[in-house]
């Protein structure tokens, strides 16, 4: 919330009181750390401003403060690696240029639109540097504005890139929160009446690109944990650096193994908001810290599988685990689909079958570990079944009853389930203790079920010895 305050010679208050003003605190500390301005905590600070909001920290400072300059300048040292004319300016303190400098710079010309119109009728040829040196420095605000406002993983990625630097504005700037005024709003309203649809938008929003971790992300997080502006800087440093620290994943997936190191800085529950890119909206989660431990519990755990489903989907085991850690849901649904990938013609039967153990003992263990003896007797009857089988010359049967137990268990039908079990049970002759549990409460207990059909397997004995 921002409040217009009398204390001292500070005439603003902003407190992160949601996402959106918690952001924009972060993003101003930065603005203000970088050029030395005074600014002080509410934290810190005994004499209280007499209108502040109780329970929430906040930035206490002089509105002044924040001019267009300025924030051109910060936004040019901040996202430096993206200003085209910085890479220019770079390339033309050499004295002499190779064609291969003088080519990127023409270049680099020509990939932003505010630049080929400057130099509309000038090509860089290896002679006219100053021409190009003066040309930028004179209309250096210029370029960085139309850079910053039109990067499509700057600020128009965060920001209607219309009201960059606005006051006044009837609708929030935020992507996903703006609103064109000039198209119909009636539905926005309540009983179809624009009158009654409130949004808020302040100058500081501007700031909240900075507080996003890295840019060179396709989809970018911020942290909230709004307890107090120190954690909140705090926090969001640490993160951002986790997470370009971590190379060769994805953005979710880097996303999930920062948030399973970040025991040192992220000990409660926690909001994160996202944004993608590819998306013209913001998404937000929650993360438990209840979830966060199970979480960080998998750091250990190989779960490297990636298959393809199709062009638009490729399945990864990781990603997927992760992601049903921390919405606290269990992992049935992706036993299943492990259980069906072992039949595929070129899949590695053998590392499927060992994924899809250690994802039933996750699963077990999310649900309290109370089965986990029954689990091992079922993966031992498994086991035992398959190795009668292939001594009854009978092998055939064992893809044949493992594929039935799956299918029936894909259907949700454990009456069924439960006859393919006692037929194969009748078949070689041999009792399956795990059977009784799984008899009283077959929903409950389908981890047995799911364990017994992964055991089944054409395997050498020795091997699945040495499995089990």
């Amino acid at each position: 919330m921002k409040t217009k305050i009398d204390y001292f010679d500070y005439d603003t208050l902003l407190q992160p009181t949601d996402w959106r003003f918690a952001a924009a605190v972060v993003g101003l500390c930065k603005y203000f750390d970088y050029f030395g301005i005074d600014y002080k905590v509410l934290y810190d600070v005994e004499e209280k401003p007499d209108n502040y909001i109780h329970g929430f920290d906040g930035i206490i400072f002089k509105s002044e403060d924040i001019t267009e300059e300025k924030y051109l300048e910060f936004a040019e040292n901040y996202f430096e690696k993206y200003m085209t004319h910085k890479n220019i300016l770079n390339i033309l303190e050499s004295q002499e240029f190779s064609e291969e400098q003088i080519k990127l710079v023409n270049d680099l010309v020509k990939s932003k639109t505010v630049l080929k119109g400057l130099f509309d009728k000038i090509k860089f040829d290896g002679t006219n540097k100053d021409i190009f040196i003066s040309t930028i420095e004179e209309n250096r605000a210029e370029i960085i504005k139309n850079i910053f406002k039109n990067g499509n993983n700057l600020y128009k990625n965060y920001c209607n890139e219309r009201l960059i630097f606005t006051e006044d504005n009837s609708t929030c700037r935020l992507r996903g929160y703006n609103v064109d005024k000039d198209r119909k709003t009636s539905n926005l309203g309540f009983c179809f009446s624009k009158e009654s649809f409130e949004s808020n938008d302040i100058l500081e929003f501007d700031f909240i690109p900075f507080a996003f971790s890295n840019s060179d992300m396709r989809e970018t997080y911020f942290v909230n944990n709004n307890f107090s502006v120190k954690s909140l800087t705090q926090t969001n440093y640490a993160f951002s650096n986790q997470l370009s620290s971590t190379e060769n994943k994805d953005d979710k997936n880097k996303l999930m193994l920062v948030l399973q190191n970040s025991k040192d800085y992220i000990s409660y529950d926690v909001e994160i908001i996202s944004k993608s890119q590819d998306k013209a909206y913001y998404e937000t989660f929650f993360v438990r810290l209840e979830r966060l431990k199970k979480l960080r519990e998998l750091s250990g755990k190989s779960l490297n599988f990636v298959k393809k489903i199709n062009d638009d989907y490729w399945f990864n085991l990781e990603k997927e685990v992760y992601m049903r850690c921390l919405n606290n849901v269990l992992l049935d649904d992706v036993i299943l689909m492990m259980l069906k990938f072992y039949f595929d013609d070129n899949a590695g039967k053998g590392y499927i079958k060992s994924r899809t153990d250690m994802l039933i003992d996750i699963n077990v263990s999310w649900k309290g570990n109370e089965i986990m003896d029954e689990i091992k007797s079922a993966k031992s009857c498994g086991f035992l079944t398959s190795k009668k089988l292939i001594e009854m010359k009978s092998s055939n049967k064992i893809n044949s009853y493992k594929q039935k137990i799956i299918s029936a268990l894909c259907a949700h039908d454990y009456d069924r389930t439960k006859e393919i079990i006692l037929s194969l049970s009748a078949y070689v002759g041999m009792e399956f203790s795990f059977f009784y549990t799984f008899l009283e409460n077959a929903e409950e207990n389908k981890d047995l079920a799911f364990a017994f059909a992964s055991a089944l397997s054409e395997a050498s004995s020795k091997n699945n010895e040495e499995n089990n």
